[in-house]
């Protein structure tokens, strides 16, 4: 199969440049990454364009203007660009572990989208890791910063192979789309007319999972063998009330039964 990895990012360079270094470190490149860039500025657009230079595999630019909190929007519109056959997202701010990939392309299968975790840096853990430090395997190996990210247990069994094996395959329920981490077949995506473009901050994610899940798409966790490291930043977009409407939106969507979305990729129908 033909892997497009889509990164959803804006005006954090920093991070982005981390994503990219552990994306080229993978034991199974991408065949193609898009950015899905919310707006994000000139820094952004320049660091790209540098490791376009760098990267094996097609680096594309996918861009509108700021407009406020529009991802799922941009989403959108790298979904339609992907020649992949088979998606991985990742979050701007969420640097894969070397075999993330390779474990969610091992765990595709029809009618099944794969779902990873992510183990949450601190500040101060997020400032002491640079690119070199990624590239050199500085998150993949024990260390003292481990005292600094919460949800350890992850990082304990992701160590184990048995272990982590074991945990993904005994979560409590099955699990929820985490667009941090998380991969689908495209055409699964497309035919649930991808992200709705109503929702802004807040339960985006769920939504696209739960019409996913009601289209006969069901997830697979992978929380404990493929993570992402989270890199700490401020969230100047989070708004309480926009959370509550957007909660509100993915209710109705629920009990709408809802597969497709019309506020999404156009011409979507039903697979």
């Amino acid at each position: 199969m033909r892997v497009s990895v889509i990164v959803c990012t804006y005006n954090n360079p920093r991070a982005l440049g981390l994503v990219l270094t552990g994306l080229a470190r993978q034991t199974r490149l991408p065949d193609e990454i898009l950015i899905a860039d919310d707006g994000s500025g000139e820094e952004t657009r320049a660091l790209i364009e540098r490791w376009a230079a760098r990267l094996p595999m097609p680096l594309r630019h996918v861009w509108h203007p700021d407009e406020g909190f529009r991802k799922c929007t941009i989403l959108n519109r790298a979904i339609e660009a992907a020649r992949g056959d088979y998606l991985v997202f990742f979050d701007g701010d969420c640097v894969p572990s070397a075999h993330c990939v390779a474990v969610h392309v091992a765990r595709a299968a029809p009618q099944r989208y794969v779902s990873g975790g992510k183990v949450l840096l601190n500040a101060r853990v997020s400032a002491q890791f640079d690119e070199a430090a990624v590239a050199r395997g500085g998150l993949d190996r024990i260390g003292l910063w481990w005292l600094g990210v919460a949800k350890k247990r992850r990082l304990i069994a992701g160590a184990l192979p048995g272990v982590r094996d074991w945990l993904d395959r005994r979560v409590p329920r099955p699990p929820g789309w985490r667009g941090e981490n998380a991969s689908a077949w495209a055409a699964d995506a497309r035919a649930v007319g991808g992200f709705d473009e109503r929702f802004t901050y807040g339960y985006e994610d769920a939504d696209f999972g739960q019409r996913l899940l009601l289209g006969g798409v069901r997830g697979v966790s992978v929380r404990y063998s493929a993570p992402v490291y989270h890199f700490d930043h401020a969230r100047p977009w989070s708004n309480p009330a926009v959370s509550i409407a957007n909660k509100a939106l993915y209710d109705a969507n629920r009990a709408a039964r809802l597969v497709v979305t019309p506020h999404g990729l156009p011409g979507a129908k039903p697979g």
